[in-house]
């Protein structure tokens, strides 16, 4: 018997003619925490409502706990809670009512984690949600997705409009939650969000996820791209093109020849720190993403 809590094969959806999701497969086991990395429009979201039965797939096989979501939705339902990408929570509600709602769907809560969040968070429950901000939306949200105990999460950029204390909470949330064995899907366009936190990562571009290959080959050009800080009033020596400055001042260079033969040559006053082979997440996001750019630019130009 298949230890696996999400099966998917050769799973599409299109709209209009349009595949939004690309004949993708993916398995993952009961216990697992997935980060689901891509830009906005890979799939994502669609890919997570494909799994609770929200959105039809067009083709393709789909097993979620054991059941299929176009026939058994409901008892995938009753086994899994769902946060969606755009917030959606009763504003006529008082957040402690709309909470004794949601919450009522599940038999089993972690009062627990309830109590924890509730402390953390501490939202205004007896005020109506049309007064919360952004953020307090998410926490009721949140509240209302985590505290049930399933078997699993599926949770569409949760940290949205989150600041950064309540974000660490929520990451140690979701490791408490992956150590009782709970299997998470993490969706996200942010890779510093989910890189601390996966057992694995899957990068999901234009419906299908990168593979093996692509992700090596550019993994081996990253090598070529060292991070340096230039001491005031230097200039980037020759042999080095920019690729960009990132907002602490730190810039991705790439390099004619090896990167350490070229970081060897430059005089020791023009460069004040460099890393070299460093695999970021930020950067090899931004590798794919320019490689995914060029190559929808060359299928449209044949």
């Amino acid at each position: 018997m298949s230890n696996a809590a999400i099966t998917l094969r050769g799973l599409q959806k299109s709209y209009d003619q349009r595949a939004v999701l690309n004949g993708i497969d993916l398995e993952v086991p009961t216990g697992q925490l997935l980060g689901l990395i891509g830009p906005n429009g890979a799939g994502k979201s669609t890919l997570l409502r494909c799994l609770v039965g929200l959105v039809r797939r067009s083709s393709g096989t789909v097993q979620v706990l054991g059941h299929d979501p176009l026939r058994e939705s409901l008892a995938i339902r009753r086994r899994t809670c769902y946060l969606p990408g755009e917030t959606g929570v009763y504003h006529q509600m008082t957040g402690a009512r709309f909470l004794k709602f949601a919450l009522g769907f599940y038999p089993n809560h972690n009062r627990e984690l309830q109590e924890q969040l509730l402390d953390e968070f501490a939202l205004p429950l007896h005020k109506r949600v049309r007064s919360y901000s952004a953020g307090m939306k998410q926490k009721l949200a949140l509240l209302a997705t985590l505290v049930p105990d399933v078997e699993l999460y599926l949770l569409d950029e949760p940290d949205r409009a989150l600041d950064a204390s309540v974000r660490y909470a929520l990451r140690d949330v979701l490791r408490s939650l992956k150590e009782k064995g709970k299997t998470i899907v993490l969706s996200s366009h942010h890779l510093s969000e989910v890189e601390t936190l996966a057992d694995r990562l899957e990068f999901l571009m234009q419906g299908q996820f990168v593979s093996g290959q692509r992700l090596q080959t550019a993994r081996a050009l990253l090598r070529k791209q060292p991070r340096i800080r230039l001491h005031p009033g230097k200039s980037l020596p020759s042999g080095a093109r920019l690729l960009r400055e990132e907002p602490d001042g730190m810039l991705v260079v790439a390099t004619d020849d090896d990167p350490m033969q070229w970081l060897q040559g430059v005089p020791d006053d023009v460069i004040e720190s460099a890393e070299v082979g460093v695999d970021r997440l930020e950067d090899l996001y931004q590798i794919l993403l320019q490689d995914g750019a060029a190559t929808a630019t060359t299928e449209a130009g044949a």
